[in-house]
């Protein structure tokens, strides 16, 4: 993407991100003060590559996520009643549930469940709360993986209706 198209982009985004933000700050969700959670989700879309069919895998993705948190908590607890410490109980929950998490790679691209960042994204979510609002938590984070999928659909339409023969004819005289 050349200079030009990037800074087009960015405002393009921006401008979308700011209705966003008003809408998501007076809707019921903005009482739970976690729409950075949006902002959890929309660059691992972005760094994903954006595209239509990685939307319903990034969103699931990122609930099973913050499922996964929610275990990790749970774990973490029971290991600390048995005396294992609060580290000790974090080490061993943390790492026992990364490396299942992790394996969610190996069925890359044979499931709705396969996009690690984002589960990964999820779980971070569920740990900033302590594991309380989790239903806002996945709803936030599946508005940002909506808000970029939108960003770029529009996009998309936008460049559509100008046609790409009209970009290409201003390019050249410039």
């Amino acid at each position: 993407m050349t200079s030009k198209g990037m800074v087009n982009w960015s405002i393009w985004i921006g401008v979308w991100t700011g209705i966003y933000v008003l809408l998501y700050l007076l809707s019921p969700l903005g009482q739970y003060g976690i729409i950075w959670c949006t902002f959890i989700a929309l660059p691992i879309f972005f760094n994903g590559g954006a595209t239509r069919k990685d939307y319903i895998p990034q969103m699931l993705s990122s609930i099973v996520g913050v499922l996964w948190g929610v275990a990790m908590l749970a774990f973490t607890g029971e290991l600390s009643i048995i005396g294992l410490g609060v580290a000790g109980s974090n080490a061993i929950s943390c790492g026992l549930l990364t490396i299942t998490c992790c394996f969610m790679m190996i069925i890359k691209d044979k499931g709705l469940i396969n996009k690690v960042p984002a589960m990964f994204g999820g779980i971070s979510a569920c740990f900033s709360q302590g594991g309380h609002n989790i239903i806002p938590v996945c709803i936030t984070l599946c508005l940002g993986v909506s808000l970029g999928l939108l960003c770029n659909e529009l996009i998309l339409l936008l460049k559509m209706a100008v046609g790409p023969g009209h970009l290409r004819k201003r390019n050249r005289l410039r």
